[in-house]
C-alpha cells in the first residue's frame, strides 16, 4: 500500500474514532476465531507428538536398553539428527520464526520487522512440533502468540488494512495466542496490553478482549482443551503464610534475573564448545534431548506435566533440587540452540519447583502445615514469572485463571510485588525486551527503514508529560498527526501541553518511535 494513501486512510480512521473502534472489535472476533482454530490444531499436534515420543521410549527403547540392546536408542539418535536438520532447514527458510516468537512480534509492532505471515505460520507450527517430538524443553505459549499474530496479519492483508489498524490486529492476535495456549482470556487480554504494547488504550483493549475470548471459546469447546495445569483445591491463605510468601518473592526475584541471564548468555557456552552455527547447536540440543528422555524425562517439553506431578504431593528435597537445576539447564540449552519454542511454561515449572523446595523446607521444620504447600507453589510461580517478564499483572492473572480461585489474589499480588522489587534491586530487565535487543543487534533480515505510525502513551512523571509540543525536540523524520485523551481528539498545536493519559499518534522511523515510546513512559 502506498505510504501516502495509507497515511491518509489512517487519518480518516482516526477522525471516525468510534466507528474505527467498533470495526476493530468485530475484526478482533474474526482474528480470535481464526487464531483459535489454528492454535487449537497446533496444541493438538504438540500433544500427539509428545505421546508418540513417550510411546516409542516406553515400548521400544527403554525395554531394549534394559536387555542390553542399544540399537533402538542409536536409531533414535540418528533420527534426532534428522529432526535437527529438518528444523534447521525450516529456520533458515524463515528466520523470524526462530526463538520464542514474542520478541519478534514486539519488533513487528515497533516497525523493525516485517513478518511473512504464511512462512511464519507453517515454520513455527512444524518446528515446534518436531522440537517436542525430540523431547526439548520448550513451551507452547510464545509460539502460540506468534502464530496468533501471524494469523492476524494475514487477515489484515486480506482485508487490506492500513498499518496502524494492522498493528492493532496483530496485538489482538497475540492476545488470542496466549489466551488459547493457557485457556485464560483475561490474562491474554492484559498480556497484549501490558507486555506487547505497554499501553492500556481503548483502541487496543476492544480487539484484544474480543480475540482472547473468541479464541478461548474455540479451543475450549471445539477442541476440548482446558488449562495446562491441574491444581487441587487450596485452603484459604492465613497469617501463617505471610512470611513464607514474602520469602518466596524475595527468592524468586534474583532467581528470575538469573534465569534471564542464562537465556541471554547461553551463546557463550555454545561458542566455548565450538558450536557457532545454528545447525550444530540444534544437533547438540536434539541429542541431549534423547539422553534426557532416558535419564530425567520429567524435565522435557514445557513442564506442565512436571508441575502437575509435584502439586499436592511431597517429593524429596534432593529430587526437587535435581529437577530444578536440570530444568533450568535444559531449558537454557534448548532455547539457546535457536529452536522455535517458548520458555514461559518452563519458567512456570521452575517457579513451581522453587516454591516446592521452599514449602518442603518449611513443612519439614514444622512451620507450616503440608496442606499449604500448593499455596506456596502457585505464589512462587507468579513471582518467578514476574521477575523474568517484569509484567506482574499478567503473571498474577495467569495463575488466578489457571487455578480458578480468586480468593488467593492478595497472596499472589504480595509475592509478585516482592519479586518485582527484588529483581529490580539486582538490575533485572524484561526478558522479552532483552531478546528483542539481541535480535535487532544480530539480525540479518530486517525491515526497510520506512516510516510507520506508532501510538505513544504519555505516562505520569515521564519526560514528555507536562511539556508543550513546541518545547520537545522531535526527531527529524517524525510527524505528530494526532493527539487523543479519553477518546477525545486534540489538535496538535505547538502550545498544546501533553498530559498523562494522552496518546500521541506519530509518523516516524522505527528507531525514532522507540525513543519516543521511552520518553513517554519514563
Amino acid at each position: 500500500m502506498n505510504q501516502l494513501h495509507a497515511l491518509a486512510d489512517t487519518l480518516q480512521d482516526l477522525s471516525r474514532w468510534n466507528a474505527f473502534r467498533l470495526r476493530l472489535f468485530f475484526e478482533g472476533i474474526v482474528v480470535g476465531i481464526a487464531g483459535g482454530f489454528t492454535i487449537g490444531s497446533f496444541i493438538w499436534a504438540l500433544d500427539e507428538s509428545s505421546e508418540i515420543r513417550r510411546h516409542i521410549f516406553s515400548t521400544y527403547i527403554e525395554p531394549a536398553l534394559s536387555n542390553g540392546d542399544v540399537i533402538p536408542f542409536c536409531a533414535w539418535l540418528i533420527f534426532a539428527v534428522f529432526l535437527a536438520y529438518i528444523v534447521y532447514r525450516l529456520c533458515i527458510h524463515e528466520t523470524l520464526a526462530m526463538g520464542g516468537g514474542i520478541p519478534q512480534v514486539k519488533g513487528e509492532l515497533l516497525g523493525y520487522f516485517h513478518m511473512r505471515w504464511i512462512p511464519v505460520l507453517y515454520v513455527k507450527f512444524s518446528a515446534v512440533v518436531l522440537g517436542i517430538l525430540g523431547g526439548l524443553s520448550i513451551g507452547r505459549e510464545a509460539p502460540s502468540v506468534q502464530i496468533g499474530a501471524a494469523v492476524a496479519k494475514g487477515i489484515s492483508r486480506i482485508l487490506k488494512r492500513v498499518p496502524l489498524e494492522e498493528k492493532y490486529l496483530i496485538t489482538s492476535g497475540s492476545s488470542a495466542g496466549l489466551a488459547a495456549a493457557f485457556s485464560a482470556p483475561l490474562a491474554g487480554t492484559v498480556f497484549a496490553l501490558e507486555e506487547m504494547n505497554q499501553s492500556f488504550s481503548s483502541a487496543l483493549l476492544l480487539p484484544s478482549m474480543a480475540s482472547a475470548v473468541s479464541a478461548t471459546i474455540v479451543t475450549r469447546y471445539v477442541f476440548g482443551q482446558e488449562g495446562i495445569f491441574i491444581f487441587p483445591s487450596m485452603p484459604a491463605t492465613t497469617h501463617l503464610l505471610i512470611l513464607p510468601l514474602i520469602l518466596a518473592g524475595a527468592i524468586c526475584g534474583p532467581l528470575g534475573v538469573f534465569y534471564n541471564y542464562g537465556l541471554t548468555h547461553v551463546g557463550r557456552f555454545y561458542n566455548a564448545i565450538h558450536l557457532k552455527g545454528v545447525f550444530p547447536r540444534l544437533i547438540f540440543a536434539f541429542i541431549l534431548g534423547a539422553f534426557v528422555c532416558l535419564a530425567l524425562p520429567e524435565i522435557t517439553e514445557g513442564g506442565d506435566g512436571l508441575v502437575n506431578s509435584i502439586v499436592g504431593k511431597h517429593p524429596t528435597l534432593s529430587m526437587l533440587l535435581i529437577l530444578c537445576a536440570g530444568k533450568y539447564l535444559f531449558t537454557v540449552l534448548s532455547t539457546g540452540s535457536g529452536i522455535p519454542g517458548g520458555f514461559l511454561v518452563p519458567m512456570f515449572s521452575i517457579g513451581a519447583l522453587v516454591g516446592a523446595i521452599e514449602s518442603n523446607i518449611f513443612i519439614s521444620l514444622g512451620i507450616i502445615d503440608p496442606m499449604y504447600g500448593t499455596n506456596i507453589i502457585t505464589a512462587a510461580m507468579a513471582a518467578f514469572v514476574t521477575a523474568s517478564m517484569r509484567s506482574p499483572i499478567t503473571s498474577v492473572l495467569l495463575i488466578l485463571e489457571l487455578t480458578g480461585d480468586f480468593s488467593h489474589l492478595t497472596a499472589l499480588v504480595l509475592t509478585a510485588a516482592i519479586a518485582y522489587v527484588t529483581s529490580a534491586l539486582v538490575d533485572g530487565k524484561p526478558i522479552y525486551g532483552q531478546l528483542l535487543a539481541i535480535s535487532l543487534k544480530n539480525r540479518k533480515q530486517s525491515a526497510k527503514e520506512t516510516r510507520t505510525i506508532l501510538e505513544i502513551p504519555i505516562c505520569s512523571g515521564s519526560y514528555l508529560s507536562g511539556k508543550k509540543i513546541e518545547d520537545i525536540h522531535w526527531p527529524a523524520c517524525c510527524t505528530l498527526i494526532d493527539v487523543r485523551q479519553n477518546d477525545q481528539a486534540h489538535i496538535p498545536q505547538p502550545d498544546l501541553v501533553l498530559k498523562p493519559g494522552m496518546h500521541l499518534y506519530v509518523y516516524a522511523l522505527p528507531k525514532d518511535g522507540t525513543k519516543l515510546l521511552h520518553l513517554g513512559r519514563s
